[in-house]
């Protein structure tokens, strides 16, 4: 019953990450859930998606037009991952650091995803976040978790810059840095290193699959920060023993 409980709360935080992703692109404060082609308010038992697509409503009522799948897409998603993370940590402390550093990974995947942002406003307050979860961590340290913050930001500031200068503008922006720093800061140091290469790791294989299949070109921008964030799951949870493995195995 405990986890049919977290995963709703998952479900319902996917709501909240949903119009956060709308509204903070689009510098508005956060509005009640509406229409994004007609702008109609939706009703108060639409406000979650997940149901409206259980029971086939997935059209507006008053333009018709499709509830983008995104919606419970992330609902559904942050509800599954609570779920997993309360299975595997509990009711703890750490448990509700994970469930938060999730919710983040999911918000700036939607707006990197749909806008090629990561926004400052929330990427700065989730390293303060990460850094007071430092200290409720097993294996982890505030000095860990700001020496995993300074690499991660420090390698993405360099690799930025020979980028853009190499490729031109865009290679990779401001919010791919920060985001790097607040991963580093979650997973620590030395493990920041592993989340890194799992970041790039996934990019590289997905573009290249990408290209192969000739979904993208190569003039066609890819967002670099989901790639970023399974590193940085992954390794927030296995990190210690897929660095066993790779080491002892």
């Amino acid at each position: 019953m405990d986890i049919v409980l977290v995963a709703l709360a998952g479900v319902l935080v996917g709501g909240v990450v949903n119009r956060l992703g709308t509204d903070l692109p689009a510098r508005r404060p956060p509005q009640q859930p509406r229409c994004p082609y007609c702008g109609e308010v939706r009703p108060w038992y639409q406000w979650i998606s997940l149901p409206t697509f259980v029971v086939n409503q997935t059209r507006c009522r008053n333009c018709s037009a499709y509830v983008p799948i995104r919606y419970p897409l992330v609902e559904l998603s942050l509800g599954l991952l609570y779920a997993l993370l309360y299975i595997w940590y509990g009711g703890t402390v750490q448990f509700g650091f994970y469930a938060a550093y999730t919710t983040v990974f999911a918000l700036i995947a939607v707006t990197d995803f749909e806008r090629r942002l990561i926004l400052n406003l929330v990427t700065f307050p989730a390293m303060g976040l990460a850094l007071i979860g430092s200290f409720f961590t097993e294996g982890m340290s505030w000095k860990s978790a700001l020496l995993g913050g300074v690499i991660g930001y420090g390698v993405f500031f360099i690799l930025a810059v020979v980028g853009n200068k190499l490729v031109g503008p865009g290679a990779l922006g401001g919010g791919d840095v920060t985001l790097a720093g607040f991963i580093g800061m979650v997973t620590g140091f030395p493990l920041v290193i592993e989340a890194l290469v799992l970041g790039v790791l996934c990019g590289g294989v997905i573009s290249l699959l990408l290209l192969v299949t000739r979904v993208r070109t190569m003039r066609d921008p890819v967002p670099y920060g989901p790639f970023l964030i399974v590193g940085g799951w992954v390794t927030m949870l296995w990190g210690a023993e897929i660095l066993y493995w790779f080491l002892y195995s």
